[in-house]
Parts: C-alpha cells; sequence; structure tokens
C-alpha cells in the first residue's frame, strides 16, 4: 500500500530528508515514485521511480557462535581469546559502534562491515595477525573479560539494542578433558542461536576450534520446545520478578498478555540483558497469606517461534518460616553407582516459604562434626502450602533414573552436604539458625525383604508425620521406580475419616512392595502429650508375633506401622492377625483395643 510522506526537508544541493507516515518495513523492498524531479536549471523528469531496502539488523542476525574462553593449554591455535561472530542473514550489516557487553564493560567496534552468511573473528587488536591465516578479523583495543567458569557476552548494536547473547558455562562442554582449556564451545545449529545449552558443545576440530570457518559441531539441532516460567517471586508487595527458560525479546511489547489473579499487570520491564528475567507490578498489592496465580498467553514464543508449555505460575508473599513448617519427606542416601542423593520436604504450614533462607545440615553423630552445611536454594523460590521442594546435585541424572519424579519441583541448589550410606543425621536450619525439622535415617528404616537398598528412596507414610520418628519411614515402592522425588509418596496412606481413637489404614495388607497396602498404619487420635502406648501383634492363634511399640511416649496425633514381618525380620505367613492397642494417658486412666488384619501374601 501508499505510504506518503509527512515532510521533506531539504539537507543540501544533493541530499532530501523524507519522512513517511507509517514505518518503513525492514529488509523489504520498497518503490520511491516521484511525480517530478527538477534540477537546478529547471529540466524535470516524470514519475521516477527508486527501488530501495531498509536494513538494520535485529535479534538473530548476527549471533555469537564460537567462544575460545580458556585458549591455555594450546592445542594447536594460538593461545588467545578470541569470539566468533556469524551473519545469518543476506544483507551487510554496518558494526561501527556496535558493542560487546560483560559484567559492565562495553566495548565498541571499530568501522566494520560483516557481509551476507560472513563469519568474522573478533580479538585483540594486538592479536589480529595471528589469526589472519584462519579468516577474517576484526581487532579490538579492549576484549571482553571471558572466564572459563562463564558468563553472560551480549552483542549489541549502536542503538544498544541486543543482536545476541549468550550465557555460556563449563557445563556446555559436555566432555570432562575439554572443559580444562584449549578447546573453545561451538554453537551446534545457528539457526537457533538463542537455544543455549542444547545447542553448543566443545570443538570437534583436532586444532581444538574452527575461527572462520563452520563449526566442527555444525548439525541439525532444532529447537523444538520452550518450557515457559521457571519462578515467579515477589521482592515486595509490588514488584515480582518472573524468570523464563529462554529470551522471550517481545515480553515487554505485550504486558496485556500477563494476568495476575485475572488482573492485568500494570509495568513490566526486563531485568536480565538476555531477556529472561523481569520485573512485574501486579494491578493490586499482594497480600501475606494470600496464594497468586499467574497466567501469560500461550501466544508468547520463543526465539525459534515454539510456544510456551508452561505459562502459569502459583506464588504468595513470602513469610518467615518456624519450626516444623517444612518437613523431611523423602530421603535417597544410598544411590546406585553415579547417582547423586536425593532430600525431599514438604510444606506443612499455610505461608509460603522462601528456600533460600534455609540452609540443611548433615551431622556426624559420632564425632560431633557439623561442618557439612549448604544452602537449600541459590536462587529466591516460593514453595507453597501443601507442595513438595527436592534437591540434588543432578537433576537429569534423577529425573531419569526416577519416573514417578515432577522434574517441575525437582531443583539443583549447587552443593547438598555427603548423606551416608548406613546411617545419617540431618537438620534444616532457617537463615536464623533455628531447627524446623530434624531426621535421623538408618539403612534398618528400609523395608526387611528387600534384596538390597541401593537407589531404594525412604519415604514417608503421610508427609505431616513426624520426621524423627522412625516408624514414620518405609521403602519407596518398586512399582513406583523406587522413589518419587517431587511427587507424592508412593506410601501415602490416607486414613479413613473417623472420630474413632484407633484408626487402622485397612483391613488387609499385601507387603510386595508394589505401592498398594504394602504396610498397616494404626492411627492414633488422643488428648494431651502424656500419652504411653504399646502395640503388638498376634496370631489368630494367639501366638506372640511383633512389639510395634513398647510404651512409647506420645503426643495428641501418632501413627505406627505394621510391615508383615515379625520380630526377627522375616515375613509373617498369609493369614488373619490381632493388633493389640494398650494406651495409659496422662489422668492415669487405661485403655485397650484389639483390631483385626489380614496378611495377604502371592
Amino acid at each position: 500500500g501508499e505510504n506518503k510522506p509527512v515532510s521533506v526537508i531539504k539537507k543540501n544541493d544533493l541530499t532530501c530528508k523524507i519522512e513517511f507516515t507509517n514505518k518503513l518495513i525492514n529488509k523489504l523492498i520498497n518503490d520511491l515514485i516521484i511525480n517530478k524531479l527538477c534540477d537546478k536549471s529547471g529540466n524535470c523528469s516524470q514519475n521516477v521511480q527508486i527501488s530501495f531496502t531498509p536494513v538494520w539488523a535485529e535479534q538473530g542476525d548476527v549471533i555469537i557462535s564460537e567462544i575460545m574462553a580458556d585458549p591455555l593449554p594450546e592445542v594447536s591455535l594460538p593461545g588467545k581469546e578470541y569470539l566468533e561472530l556469524t551473519n545469518r542473514t543476506e544483507f551487510s550489516f554496518n558494526m561501527k559502534n556496535w558493542r560487546f557487553s560483560s559484567d559492565g564493560q562495553n566495548i565498541l567496534f571499530p568501522e566494520v562491515t560483516i557481509n551476507p552468511s560472513e563469519i568474522n573473528i573478533v580479538c585483540l587488536a594486538r592479536d589480529t595477525s595471528l589469526f589472519k591465516k584462519y579468516g577474517k578479523v576484526t581487532g579490538l583495543k579492549q576484549f571482553p573479560s571471558l572466564t572459563q567458569a562463564g558468563k553472560i557476552i551480549c552483542l549489541s548494536d549502536s542503538s544498544g539494542t541486543l543482536i545476541h547473547g549468550v550465557e555460556y558455562s563449563t557445563v556446555w562442554y559436555k566432555e570432562e578433558l575439554k572443559s580444562g582449556g584449549g578447546w573453545s564451545l561451538e554453537m551446534i545449529d545457528t539457526r537457533f542461536p538463542f537455544y543455549d545449552e542444547g545447542n553448543w558443545k566443545a570443538s570437534l576440530s583436532r586444532s581444538g576450534g574452527t575461527p572462520g570457518t563452520v563449526n566442527s559441531v555444525s548439525f541439525n539441532n532444532p529447537d523444538i520446545t520452550f518450557y515457559g516460567v521457571k519462578n515467579a517471586f515477589p521482592e515486595d508487595s509490588v514488584n515480582i520478578i518472573l524468570n523464563f527458560s529462554e529470551p522471550v525479546l517481545e515480553l515487554s511489547a505485550v504486558p496485556e498478555n500477563i494476568k495476575i489473579n485475572n488482573k492485568e499487570i500494570i509495568t513490566i520491564f526486563p531485568i536480565d540483558p538476555l531477556f529472561r528475567q523481569f520485573s512485574v507490578r501486579p494491578a493490586d498489592p499482594l497480600i501475606k497469606g494470600e496464594s497468586y496465580h499467574l497466567d501469560i498467553s500461550d501466544e508468547i514464543k520463543d526465539f525459534a517461534g515454539n510456544r510456551m508449555q508452561k505459562h502459569n505460575f502459583i506464588f504468595g508473599l513470602p513469610a518467615p518460616s518456624g519450626p516444623g513448617d517444612l518437613l523431611f519427606n523423602e530421603l535417597l542416601f544410598n544411590p546406585l553407582p553415579g547417582d547423586p542423593d536425593y532430600v525431599e520436604f514438604f510444606n506443612s504450614s499455610e505461608k509460603a516459604i522462601d528456600v533460600s533462607r534455609l540452609q540443611l545440615v548433615s551431622i556426624n553423630d559420632d564425632s560431633g562434626d557439623t561442618s557439612q552445611v549448604s544452602s537449600i536454594s541459590e536462587e529466591k523460590r516460593c514453595i507453597m502450602p501443601g507442595t513438595y521442594y527436592a534437591v540434588t546435585t543432578n537433576k537429569k541424572s534423577i529425573s531419569d533414573r526416577y519416573y514417578s519424579s515432577d522434574p517441575e519441583y525437582l531443583f539443583e541448589p549447587g552443593s547438598l552436604p555427603s548423606m551416608a550410606d548406613d546411617k545419617g543425621h540431618l537438620i534444616l536450619y532457617n537463615i536464623e539458625l533455628e531447627k524446623i525439622d530434624e531426621v535421623l535415617y538408618k539403612e534398618k528404616m528400609h523395608y526387611s525383604l528387600l534384596s538390597g537398598f541401593e537407589g531404594v528412596a525412604l519415604e514417608k507414610t503421610a508427609p505431616r508425620q513426624k520426621s524423627e520418628e522412625s516408624v514414620n519411614w518405609h521403602s519407596a515402592s518398586e512399582s513406583s521406580g523406587w522413589g518419587t522425588p517431587g511427587a507424592p509418596n508412593s506410601v501415602y496412606v490416607e486414613l479413613p475419616a473417623t472420630s474413632d481413637k484407633v484408626v487402622l489404614s485397612s483391613s488387609k495388607i499385601t507387603p510386595d512392595c508394589d505401592g498398594i497396602e504394602d504396610f498397616l498404619v494404626i492411627s492414633l487420635s488422643l488428648t494431651g502429650n502424656g500419652n504411653i502406648v504399646s502395640v503388638s501383634i498376634f496370631d489368630e492363634m494367639g501366638s506372640y508375633v511383633r512389639k510395634v511399640a513398647v510404651n512409647m511416649l506420645t503426643g495428641p496425633e501418632t501413627s505406627l506401622i505394621w510391615d508383615g514381618t515379625a520380630d526377627d525380620g522375616t515375613p509373617v505367613n498369609s493369614g488373619i492377625y490381632i493388633v493389640f492397642i494398650t494406651l495409659y494417658d496422662d489422668t492415669g486412666k487405661t485403655e485397650k483395643w484389639k483390631k483385626v488384619c489380614t496378611v495377604i501374601r502371592n
């Protein structure tokens, strides 16, 4: 359609500046038609037509395609740092006053043009002679301080608009021997420059890198998924930080696509140079104790055009944690070879709790050593009431191993205290060093009839039970894959609603570790804290089988477990069994109950 000029300003005899009604479309051919064009002498031409194409770089047009962060020890290339830029388009770009940004550094480019599909090696000006034999080289007076551990590097145009950026790390090498130096990181598929870790690996070239040429790792590696929202955390009642799994380059332009409790937000702006983190202001101030639902339109896409899979998130204004607010719920302390440990917590409170303000301590009861302390989260994150939070040092390994896990509630805190395979003592503290919960675990807490305990997690039979009581723990079921990190426990038993003081979880058990009625839960609903309870099991002939509890001091709510074994750990035969419960309460009153349970073995 027509795009008429609104002004024509004569700059000099040979130059005019024309302003049009509508913005010109980038990289689209335009025809400028001048009905009458005359020179100073009065010579005129009718219907002059000039074709032109406005061109400016957009995000992803020129990309960082190779990073040599640690060139020593030399493999074959010069022992100098370099970055490689690739022009992914059919257009040329003048890069004068473009800049590399990293850790507060802003390093300007000189007068240089990157041509269509061209690869450009960028290094320090004094090192250009070393790289000239590999291809086109641009030397900079300064160079971004590249570290082997990783950092953010951004490439912006002269106006400061982000063209491309990466946050690389040693994990991207995927080969430990190459991560020590001398090898570059190369992008696998340059069609997907914002794919990050999944699209980078160590160079396969015998030289250690491929500056100025097509990457040695070049391969079809499409970005076909966009996870979406990773975290929403309120800094205070009017500022919420959103984190995304990939850059969301156009999010700030469409704030109406973001709602909190069905109300549009007031403002949004990026606080991360790669557009993965944003600050959002809600329509109404947040209130402690309330849950908030973040919803983002599924029209929002990543650079590759994928719609986000997770476009909602539940969060709340965090409150200080206190004793019993967060409870140990699942432990893997004897993993299979090559796998890490994991610890799972359950929020039993009515509060949103910031897990970055919690610390996990492993205590050696033999030596008294308490030096192993780790934060369970390096980022601020809310764990909401009634939800789980599992931590490990290798999320992928655990989620791949345990198919009943929920990766959404499985996190990598960076480090965890070591956990002995036979027994251990863990305490969860808040930042004020107030004890939140405690557990002492032993291999003997596992189901005794298992052939082995490697790779088998210990789970609570109900998440709100006391963690320090061994009777509340049982081996995860075989049907769950021997663990459920981040998900409800496979051995969770929901007791029937009743007003009775003593309740059995079922009238029968089938102790075969299939996750269905593997054990009997004996639930006691009492009054006061000075109750003394004893529980014994007898067979139908009245012969003694097992002591489940002997003069145990309990509070108002207590649950005990019988796993279908005798005192010596051997399995009892199929048949009818009597559960005999004796209670001495704090008033001196004695009560006794007899309950019946059938054991069925295949």
